[in-house]
């Protein structure tokens, strides 16, 4: 009895530790949106005397406010669209033919290889390669974290396709179906727990990185929107009124999303955990 309440007592801090952990720089991005400079100076943690909303104003005022957000959406839909339809399509060929040909078995390890490769080892190649073809724009960006969530994400799908018996697809090409009908009505359907986990991931990723974009886009019409911030800081200070608000915009999509999508986001998850 004393060690199940040991263990309750041990479950109970480190879920208020993870708590604040969340909550906390939570509440400073929302507090600080709301002050102006004086009161942060001030006092960087108290609350604001009165919430001001004309810092939410200027950063919409601003010029490239909505070309930024619509190339964040640009590339997260477009990307997560690209994925959904080609990594699946890559990796169907090499999960059932892995076991009886070297050739997958060998494109199969190469993929898996590359997952453990740093992105900085990646990154000047990738930006001279960009720059070559003209492609220094959200499109070019867009065929970046494609390529990047290839290896990882047709590695997660072989193990996934294991998973999936093939007397389905062979009962179907006994009644004539051709492999394109297999593969998109009936092996598909089956994917969509592994589907949603990888655009889940993926997704929060394009959406939140600042690196990649920094490195591709160099023209301000073609910023995202963790770009878009930093255009409130200066040479020799900082707006830090206005970087948080820009902030906060910028999480409100994909919490708003969150709330609506929780269900789902939480069942994709869980089930593509585990296979079978």
């Amino acid at each position: 009895m004393r060690e199940k309440r040991s263990i309750n007592i041990f479950i109970a801090v480190f879920l208020a530790a993870s708590l604040i952990n969340v909550a906390f720089p939570f509440y400073l991005t929302v507090i600080t949106s709301l002050k102006t400079n004086s009161e942060i100076a001030r006092s960087f943690f108290a609350l604001p005397a009165a919430p001001n909303l004309d810092n939410f104003r200027t950063v919409i005022g601003k010029g490239n406010y909505f070309s930024s957000l619509f190339n964040s959406v640009f590339v997260t839909v477009t990307g997560l669209a690209l994925m959904s339809l080609l990594l699946p399509m890559a990796a169907y060929p090499i999960a059932r033919n892995m076991k009886k040909s070297r050739f997958y078995r060998f494109l199969f390890y190469f993929m898996v290889a590359g997952i453990f490769i740093p992105f900085q080892v990646r990154m000047m190649p990738m930006v001279k390669l960009m720059n070559f073809l003209g492609l220094m724009n959200p499109v070019g960006l867009v065929l970046l974290y494609l390529a990047g969530s290839t290896c990882e994400g047709i590695f997660l799908y072989v193990g996934y396709f294991g998973s999936i018996p093939t007397d389905l697809e062979e009962a179907a090409y006994i009644d004539g179906a051709t492999t394109r009908q297999i593969f998109f009505k009936i092996v598909k359907p089956l994917l969509r727990p592994m589907t949603a986990t990888i655009l889940i991931k993926n997704g929060l990723w394009m959406w939140n990185d600042y690196l990649m974009p920094s490195l591709v886009l160099t023209k301000p019409e073609y910023y995202t929107l963790q770009l878009f911030q930093y255009i409130f800081k200066g040479e020799n200070m900082t707006d830090y009124s206005l970087v948080f608000a820009s902030f906060l915009l910028g999480m409100l999509p994909v919490m708003v999303l969150y709330v609506f999508m929780q269900k789902r986001i939480i069942g994709g998850m869980m089930s593509g955990a585990v296979k079978g």
